[in-house]
């Protein structure tokens, strides 16, 4: 390490010695370690406001930052005070160093889980630093703690593509927590079929890219966008074929089962497969060893793939719309992506994200711009198209910029885009359509298949779940509506 690296500490403010523990740390690691830090941003408790500097080597640039902390052992309060407040400030520190002494045993343990979580920038280090009063000497010592979690795999993902707007790993908003959770609970399972359903421009595509790749550990990633097969060469472009199985099949092919063997297969928006393709699938989907038989051929071969689908329809469409022995294989393990109007704490980091995914030259401003009107369409804007409405907003201000300052050019963008031709209300589809009666059959009828998925498929399981008869759940299911 060179003194014209531009390394950064962090450091809490130690309630009894803080200037001297801060002013050690820093000659220990410069004299044992050769880290000549050039930043410091100290942490501060209200109460703490008013400390003076502390007497530290002159060209260290010195930034306090107070948390609004009152009690320092409420482990939750502080780690959401570090991840809004501080983690922003640190995101473009390349040499970044934590002292995680100072500070309360809670102060202590949010460290770790930040730092096995992958909130800092690759290759940060954590320090402790004990003083010796006898020698009246500080040592400073690294922190080996190689501990890392999924949250971490996705952060890392985030800043290897700093131009991808991938979904926070943790995010603010109950809806989208505890759909990412179930999502990363579901993918674990080997050799199990995950659906995952959400409007369109939510992102699920992205999401089995990042996400359940990661999940899943598989390698290769087979994408077939089922509305784009063409529906006479569907079935060879699935299963493959032998050489001479129709007129034009000069070689054999072997298909995109076959590509994805020890891959994952994903299956985007599945319901715009032909039925007699759908058909076809069953037989693939009712082991774990996926058998099929290419065209042309008289022998089944099988494959080692996991099995991904997606959706834009909701549960119930898509039961009416899929081959009932698919549907029920594919059903087992469903997630649903909830539309951003649903996960409001989370816009304003979707809103970064998609500026950031969409750069024009590397002069344009790495934070996206802001105001008032922007924050009021965020808080209230139904979008429904979801990502696509914010990237069309940010093209839009890019496009603007051209002519204007950033602000302004915002302000041009929020116009034309509330005035676009193209209708933003919403057909609120959880409701159903029609009279009030028809709405509640259709909910009942979506309830019906809620409570059934999540008691395993059982019929006497989901009426002792509902406290009513299993005839009642069929009549639903089976009332036209």
């Amino acid at each position: 390490m060179t003194e014209r690296e531009n390394h950064t500490l962090i450091a809490w403010h130690s309630h009894r010695a803080g200037g001297e523990v801060l002013k050690n740390a820093l000659q220990a690691l410069a004299q044992d370690h050769k880290v000549h830090i050039r930043q410091v941003f100290y942490l501060l408790q209200p109460q703490h406001k008013n400390l003076a500097q502390p007497k530290i080597p002159a060209g260290i640039d010195f930034k306090t930052l107070i948390l609004p902390i009152e009690d320092p052992t409420k482990h939750l309060l502080i780690y959401q005070m570090v991840r809004d407040k501080l983690l922003p400030k640190i995101g473009n520190c390349p040499y970044l160093h934590i002292n995680i002494s100072p500070g309360t045993p809670a102060m202590h343990t949010v460290w770790l889980i930040l730092y096995a979580g992958g909130a800092f920038p690759a290759e940060t280090k954590l320090w402790s630093s004990q003083y010796n009063q006898k020698e009246e000497t500080t040592r400073i010592d690294l922190v080996d703690f190689p501990i890392n979690t999924y949250l971490a795999e996705i952060r890392s993902q985030s800043r290897l593509q700093p131009t991808v707007a991938l979904y926070d790993g943790e995010p603010r908003s109950t809806a989208r927590r505890e759909a990412l959770h179930r999502l990363s609970r579901y993918a674990r399972l080997p050799n199990a079929p995950l659906l995952i359903l959400g409007e369109r421009g939510i992102g699920k595509t992205r999401l089995v890219e990042t996400h359940v790749v990661k999940l899943k550990q598989r390698k290769t990633l087979i994408t077939v966008p089922c509305g784009t097969l063409d529906s006479e060469l569907a079935e060879s472009m699935l299963f493959g074929h032998t050489k001479g199985a129709f007129t034009g099949a000069n070689q054999a092919r072997p298909g995109l089962l076959k590509e994805a063997d020890n891959g994952i297969l994903f299956l985007d928006e599945i319901q715009d497969l032909a039925k007699p393709l759908q058909r076809k699938l069953v037989r693939v989907f009712q082991g774990s060893e996926h058998y099929f038989r290419p065209v042309g051929s008289d022998k089944e071969i099988s494959v080692d793939i996991e099995v991904v689908c997606a959706s834009n329809r909701n549960i119930t469409d898509l039961q009416e719309m899929l081959d009932a022995d698919l549907f029920d294989r594919l059903s087992h393990l469903i997630v649903e992506i909830p539309p951003l109007r649903q996960c409001r704490e989370d816009l304003q980091n979707d809103w970064q994200r998609v500026w950031s995914e969409l750069p024009i030259d590397e002069n344009q401003p790495k934070t996206p711009p802001s105001s008032s009107e922007l924050e009021k369409m965020l808080k209230t804007h139904e979008l429904p198209g979801n990502l696509r409405d914010l990237q069309h907003l940010a093209w839009l201000c890019m496009a603007w910029q051209q002519e204007k300052p950033l602000l302004e050019a915002l302000k041009q963008a929020l116009e034309e885009w509330h005035q676009r031709k193209i209708s933003t209300s919403v057909k609120h589809a959880e409701f159903g359509e029609g009279t009030y009666a028809e709405r509640v059959e259709w909910f009942k009828k979506r309830m019906v298949l809620w409570a059934k998925n999540i008691n395993g498929g059982q019929w006497k399981d989901t009426a002792k779940y509902l406290q009513c008869t299993e005839k009642t759940l069929r009549n639903c299911i089976n009332r036209e509506s």
